[in-house]
């Protein structure tokens, strides 16, 4: 079982300065926002799993020559496969619209985290297992335990 994260933990902290500071700036748009994420996943699971995220890596669901799905973030093991997979949206977009429409596009929904800096779900296994208001740091920790924790 990894280790548990908690809301006094450094990444967590680091998370929630890096989005206040940026919200200081006026910054709303997903590529501005993701890199707070994209930190605090690499960080907890590097920590709790020795899993190394791996941005924007594209892969073809299904048939070699079918759509191509490129997730922010793929969490992989020290074998190359993939344990998980992130996707970041504007915080203007409609979060559940959003997965909906890259769920039929053929991204992966056997471990992946939605967000758009308010609201995080969890897909597990091809179902909603999860949603988390991200200004609560426990719900946020809740979340990511589940999903470090998901096995195949």
């Amino acid at each position: 079982m990894p280790d548990q994260i908690k809301p006094n933990h450094k990444p967590i902290k680091t998370y929630y300065e890096t989005l206040a500071a940026l919200g200081k700036q006026k910054v709303k748009h997903e590529t501005g926002l993701r890199g707070a994420f994209q930190h605090l996943l690499t960080e907890t699971a590097k920590k709790s799993r020795k899993w190394t995220l791996v941005p924007e890596l594209g892969h073809r669901p299904g048939a070699p020559d079918g759509p191509r799905v490129v997730p922010d973030g793929t969490l992989r093991d020290d074998f190359n496969m993939p344990r998980g997979y992130w996707e970041a949206k504007d915080t203007s977009d409609d979060l559940d619209a959003e997965v909906r429409k890259k769920l039929k596009k053929g991204y992966p929904n056997s471990n992946i985290i939605f967000e758009d800096t308010k609201t995080a779900v969890l897909i597990q296994n091809g179902k909603e297992e999860q949603r988390a208001d991200l200004s609560n740091a426990q719900a946020l920790c809740d979340l990511l335990n589940a999903f470090l924790a998901h096995t195949e």
